[in-house]
């Protein structure tokens, strides 16, 4: 934050704002060295100006601003808040406060190009194209605070050259420069002393900056993109994003579209909203790189027509892309191998051939003509304990869902896929089939969440009309009125009691119907191919992961393991821990071995002399160890 100015050993205070509080008193200093401190002080201290050299005596060799508590007997403690606004807030009750000159003395002191500078970063992005019924945001995009004490304080104590340098930084890539040189606060924060110091740091391209050598270049290699998009016209304003991880995210989607498909900066952010959801879909939000290929695959339209003609035809995308999901879990099952892919890799594989309107197509096609009922697994007789049971109110009414057929039923009825929810509810979650007065109709769940030991809360987590379309607000109403109901004082021993149920829980997270039409089992295979990924034939009898990958010679060969390579059965009837064991060799290497819950078949053949064949199915290098290598056993003719 620069060097300290120093006057006969002390800071000189240039001026400072005593602002009150109901218990406790902020001051804001602008000091010689130029910078801006913020305290919160005991209410005792107000206006007490003779705390100011206990309070800097604390605080000069801090440069770096990593205190943020300071105690002394002057004063007793004191927060340092980093994050507060670098000019006070000034209390509405305080009409003359404005003209006091002690503000006065302090705002004219500042450095102006720099708090304007500050401020401009935290623009108002463009309204997202699609808003909810009362006009407001589906999910409003978070709001990142600039203007604060130590963003500031990073600039203003710099020499006049680098000061320069790294406004005129901001000024022409302010997306992408702001979060390397500032902090980007979630909002500002007078209450407490949070260190709020998170951001990119990259001596790099601060170099680049300070020495005016080559930006383009530095921020290229720090996000991992081209010099071609860091020049791209929307990273000339900022542009929200929840955190680092998220836009790096962005860079890379943006960064596997043709130039010519990119976005503007209107048009990335009148869509932005819908790419958490498209994220979250392909598991990125986990870590895991998606291939440039999908993303290019996706919007193969480009990215403003992809989003305009999926919102003209499938509504609330949101919900569109949630849906999906439950699709792929489908497709996922129809493979029918225990091993099959997961439901991010076939969404990458459907995005990479078929394009986001291929997959939202899909996913409408299976969602709409209606699943068979799931079979409910001899559970028919089994009953969830009510938390409310039937609730009548001015005309409407709210059914609890409390066995697999109901949840069935409604599924049939509303056609969505509401009877796969069976093993959440088991777990705690509730579901009611609502009705209002007018007859429309819609399908609400409800999740809950301890509340210390003592109780729980229910939150309203999904509202969906037949064919899984939005319900109207006066519906949201109701839901809302029925998760109060869920909520009150008098139910809380049946909430307590909704969670501790012992029942018989379903194999698998939730019941999907392996139902697909004629033109999406087309559509799988060329997904399937494409991932590398064979069906299996009539003559295989087990499908399984490899056991044991991670302690044997599997990572060391993975970059030569190719699906249909063949593997050797290697029976060890004196394996100490397992007399059934099967090992899997490939050209000489053990790679691990056949599942224990899997070989008593497959040891008995094999000691019987039958002629078995195995060969690798499919290899993910971005899966869990256990997850990553899967194989085939086929009997031989």
């Amino acid at each position: 934050m620069g060097a300290i100015e120093r006057e006969d050993g002390s800071l000189r205070v240039r001026a400072r704002v005593w602002v009150p509080g109901e218990w406790t008193a902020r001051l804001w200093v602008h000091l010689s060295d130029g910078r801006v401190l913020a305290f919160l002080l005991s209410g005792q201290h107000f206006r007490d100006d003779g705390l100011l050299a206990p309070l800097l005596e604390c605080i000069a060799d801090d440069v770096r601003g990593e205190r943020v508590k300071i105690c002394d007997p002057a004063f007793g403690s004191a927060h340092v808040l980093y994050a507060a606004p670098v000019l006070p807030g000034l209390s509405q009750e305080l009409a003359a406060f404005e003209h006091d000159p002690d503000v006065r003395r302090f705002v004219l002191g500042l450095d102006e190009e720099i708090i304007q500078l500050l401020l401009t970063l935290a623009r108002a992005p463009t309204p997202p194209a699609i808003t909810r019924r009362d006009g407001q945001a589906p999910h409003p995009l978070p709001t990142r605070f600039f203007a604060s004490v130590r963003n500031y304080n990073r600039l203003a104590t710099l020499d006049p050259q680098r000061r320069e340098r790294r406004l005129q930084a901001l000024r022409r890539f302010p997306a992408l420069v702001a979060p390397i040189l500032l902090t980007a606060h979630r909002s500002p924060n007078v209450s407490g002393g949070k260190r709020h110091a998170w951001r990119e740091k990259d001596e790099a391209v601060e170099a680049a900056i300070d020495l005016g050598r080559d930006l383009t270049g530095a921020l290229a290699r720090h996000y991992g993109i081209s010099r071609g998009l860091v020049r791209a016209p929307m990273h000339a304003a900022m542009w929200p994003a929840p955190d680092s991880a998220y836009r790096r995210r962005i860079l890379r989607l943006l960064e596997a579209l043709p130039a010519n498909q990119r976005p503007t900066l209107a048009e990335f952010e009148r869509w932005q909203l819908y790419l958490a959801n498209y994220f979250r879909l392909l598991g990125e939000e986990e870590g895991d790189r998606v291939a440039p290929e999908v993303h290019r695959g996706a919007f193969r339209l480009g990215w403003t027509r992809t989003f305009e003609t999926a919102a003209k035809r499938y509504g609330d995308l949101h919900l569109a892309l949630a849906d999906s999901g439950d699709f792929l879990a489908a497709a996922s099952e129809r493979v029918a191998q225990p091993a099959g892919p997961s439901i991010q890799r076939l969404a990458a594989g459907w995005l990479a051939c078929f394009g986001l309107l291929g997959l939202l197509s899909a996913s409408h096609r299976w969602h709409s003509r209606r699943p068979a009922v799931p079979p409910t697994g001899g559970l028919d007789d089994v009953r969830l304990p009510a938390i409310v049971g039937t609730l009548h109110q001015d005309g409407n009414t709210a059914q609890e869902l409390l066995t697999p057929r109901a949840l069935a039923e409604e599924g049939d009825a509303m056609h969505h896929c509401v009877a796969s929810y069976w093993p959440v509810c088991v777990a705690g979650d509730r579901v009611f089939a609502l009705r209002r007065a007018d007859g429309e109709r819609a399908t609400a769940q409800y999740h809950p969440a301890r509340q210390l030991i003592l109780d729980v809360r229910y939150r309203l987590v999904q509202l969906r009309g037949p064919y899984n379309h939005p319900a109207s607000r006066t519906m949201a109403q109701w839901a809302r009125r029925v998760e109060k109901a869920l909520n009150a004082p008098e139910r809380q021993k049946a909430r307590l009691a909704a969670l501790e149920v012992k029942l018989p829980k379903p194999q698998g997270r939730r019941f999907i119907p392996a139902w697909l039409d004629a033109q999406s089992e087309h559509q799988l295979h060329r997904v399937l191919a494409w991932l590398g990924i064979q069906p299996l034939g009539p003559k295989v009898i087990l499908s399984a992961y490899v056991a044991g990958y991670l302690y044997h010679a599997g990572p060391k060969f993975e970059s030569r393991l190719a699906p249909g390579q063949p593997l050797s059965l290697v029976r060890e009837p004196d394996n100490p821990r397992d007399r059934l064991a099967v090992r899997l060799d490939w050209q000489g290497h053990t790679l691990g071995y056949v599942p224990r819950s899997k070989n008593a078949d497959l040891a008995r053949r094999l000691d019987a002399g039958e002629q078995l064949s195995a060969f690798l199915s499919y290899i993910d290098p971005t899966a869990k160890p256990w997850q990553r290598v899967a194989f085939v056993v086929e009997v031989e003719t």
